[in-house]
C-alpha cells in the first residue's frame, strides 16, 4: 500500500488546503507545494528573517489560515502529518 498523497494543481482562484496541493506563488512567480509554502512562511516569520520573500507574505498567511481551518474541521491535519512522518521514517533502501 502506497503512502503517497494525491497531487492536485490548483488554479489562481482556489486556495490550497492539503499539504500536497500545488498553487501559483505570486511572490516567487512559480508553482509551489503548500507544504513548502507553509515551511518557508513559518520559518521566515518565526525567525524574523526579513530578507526572505516569505516574511509577512499575505498569500502565505492566507494559505496557513485556510490549511489550519480545513485541517481542524475535517481531520486532515492528523492524517497528512502521520502520512509524512511514516514516509520520512521509512528506510530509503527498503
Amino acid at each position: 500500500m502506497s503512502t503517497l498523497l494525491p497531487v492536485s494543481v490548483l488554479d489562481d482562484s482556489s486556495r490550497p488546503h492539503r499539504l500536497s496541493d500545488f498553487f501559483r506563488c505570486a511572490h516567487r512567480n512559480r508553482t509551489l507545494a503548500l507544504s513548502v509554502c507553509l515551511d518557508d512562511y513559518m520559518n521566515a516569520n518565526a525567525l524574523r528573517v526579513k530578507s526572505m520573500v516569505c516574511f509577512e507574505c499575505g498569500q502565505g498567511g492566507q494559505n496557513r489560515e485556510a490549511f489550519a481551518a480545513d485541517a481542524d474541521t475535517e481531520g486532515l491535519l492528523d492524517q497528512e502529518i502521520w502520512a509524512r512522518l511514516i514516509s520520512d521514517m521509512k528506510d530509503p533502501e527498503g
